[in-house]
This record gives structure tokens, sequence and C-alpha cells, in this order.
């Protein structure tokens, strides 16, 4: 083989070298040995594999699962390197191989580096999805299907977490077992490790903003249901005089109000029509009064004079300073 011919590679963090393709060393399962080939044939055989480091005599397996978008889901895909006396081998699907990164352990690197920027890609998306429905909560448009992309949403989250979790331990003993072969890369991996770490703590915000976007949702529902039962009792206690003032009015008997005046049914039809309009309007404008007017000058300008008082304090002192 030739080892000779080198290129530049540009990688995120500078400049990497890597051999050219017609210099790179190749292996097959077959090359690995015979007592390795059914256990690295059931993990080689399917495009998905969970992440796992497997340590064998001669060489060692790094497989890597990473998030990607499909067209009406989150799904996954793996990597496989293989790791044999300093040199690092990607798995080539297409061609049933390892092929050989010609920068070693600074190209897995920067191949593992890309693929957190990708998943943190998707973290960030997933983060704006539940951003718009905060927003819909909190100025109370809320979508028909809010609960069915809730639930979509906190679907993929938990996966993600249960991905991040089992990379996470597998990169720990990884690193472990490969510290010493890392050299001058050997900080671009811890970096790794923490964006790792940092993603997680992404992750642990998100489902955090999920629960509380279910329980004030859950509140809003309770208090609309609550204002339409009060609505239902409302309406019943104005409909049951009118059942009376009809019931009264339709006695025979002697003596009864407007039963000499010629505009008798008139006023009573008038009573009736009254009584119909306080009770289909009143409780709307009740609301109405409760939410824009005494909310507004009561609650809402207390609030946010309250909070001018406590920042112009100290932008008081600075400027006398």
């Amino acid at each position: 083989m030739l080892w000779s011919t080198l290129c530049s590679c540009r990688s995120g963090r500078g400049r990497v070298p890597c051999l050219m393709d017609s210099e790179k060393r190749t292996y097959t399962v077959d090359q690995l040995g015979d007592e390795y080939q059914e256990e690295l044939a059931g993990l080689l055989a399917e495009s998905d594999q969970p992440t796992t480091y497997e340590n064998y005599d001669d060489f060692q397996l790094l497989v890597i699962r990473r998030l990607r978008m499909e067209a009406e889901a989150l799904g996954t895909t793996c990597e496989i390197f293989l790791l044999m006396k300093g040199d690092v081998y990607r798995y080539d699907r297409s061609a049933s191989q390892f092929r050989e990164l010609g920068d070693g352990y600074e190209g897995l690197a920067h191949l593992l580096d890309l693929y957190s920027s990708r998943n943190q890609r998707i973290l960030t998306a997933y983060s704006g999805e539940i951003e718009k429905l905060e927003e819909s909560l909190f100025t109370r448009r809320i979508p028909a299907y809010f609960m069915d992309l809730w639930f979509d949403i906190k679907k993929d989250v938990a996966r993600i977490e249960n991905f991040y979790y089992r990379n996470s331990l597998v990169f720990k003993e990884f690193m472990r077992s490969q510290r010493a072969r890392f050299g001058e890369s050997a900080d671009w991996f811890k970096d790794l490790e923490d964006d790792i770490v940092f993603q997680q703590g992404s992750l642990n915000n998100l489902k955090s903003k999920l629960d509380s976007l279910h329980h004030y949702h859950d509140s809003i529902k309770s208090e609309r249901l609550n204002r339409t039962m009060f609505t239902l009792t409302v309406l019943s206690g104005v409909f049951l005089p009118l059942n009376l003032i009809v019931g009264f009015f339709g006695m025979n008997t002697r003596g009864l109000y407007f039963a000499d005046d010629p505009g008798g049914t008139d006023l009573v039809i008038l009573l009736l029509g009254t009584a119909l309009f306080l009770s289909l309007f009143g409780v709307p404008l009740i609301k109405f009064i409760d939410r824009w007017v005494l909310r507004f000058l009561v609650g809402r300008y207390n609030v946010y004079k309250s909070i001018m008082k406590r920042v112009r304090k100290p932008d008081n002192r600075i400027g006398e300073e």
C-alpha cells in the first residue's frame, strides 16, 4: 500500500490530513477472524443498530447511532468504525467493507463532530416547535390539533432522550478505552463528550417545557369547561323565571296583570325579550368587563407598574454613580 501521498481536508476545527481514496486500506469481515464473523455479521446486517462499543482481542468496534429527519417522522441511522492498531476504518455499506480514514482518530473526531452538530440542529428545530405551541397557549389561540402535535413531539423527545442516554454511556466507555491513542485530538474528543452532556441538558429543558405546556393546556380546558357550566347554570336560572312568567300569564284567573290593558300582550313580549336578552348578552358582557376593563386596570397595570419601579431603582443608582 502507498502511504506517502496526503491531501488536505478542512474540518470545523482546522485542517486535517487525509489519504487519497485510492491509497486507503480496506478490510472485509472475513479478514477480521473466523471467530468473530457471526457476531460481526449481525452488527453489520442492519442499517440501524444501537450505539455500542465492542472490545475484541485484536480490534475494537464503535457503532454510533445518529439522528436524522425523515419525511413524516424522526429516524435514526448508525455509523460503524473499526479501530485497529491505531488506525480507524469506516464501514462502507455499499461495498460491504471497512475503508480506512487516512487521518486516523482526528478524522474520527471530525465525523463525530459533524454528527453532533446535526443532532443539535434537530434539537433546535424541536425547540422551535415547542416554542410555537407555547406561544399559541399564551395568546389563547390553541389549534384543534394541539394534543396530537404535543403527543408527537413528546414521543420524539422521549426517543431522543433514550438515544442520548445510551450514546453518553458508550462514549464514556470508548473514551476510557482509547484515550491513550487520541494524541493531539484528545481535547476534541473531550469537547464532544461535553457536547453530549450539554445536549442532554437541553433535552431535560424541552421535557420540562412540554410537561408545563400540558399542565397549562389542561388548566385552560378546565377553565373553559367551568365557564361553560357557569353559563348553563345562568341560562337555567334565567329560563326558569321565563317559564314561571309564561305559566303565570297563561292562567285562566281574573285580575291578571295587563289583562285589561290593550297593549298587555306587547308588554309581556317585551318582558320576555328583556329577560332573554340579559341571558344571552349579559354574561358575555360581564366577561368582557372582567377581562378587558377590570383585569387591565386593576391587575396588569399594577403588575407592570410594580416591575417598572423595581427596574428604575437600580437605573437611578447607576445614574447617580
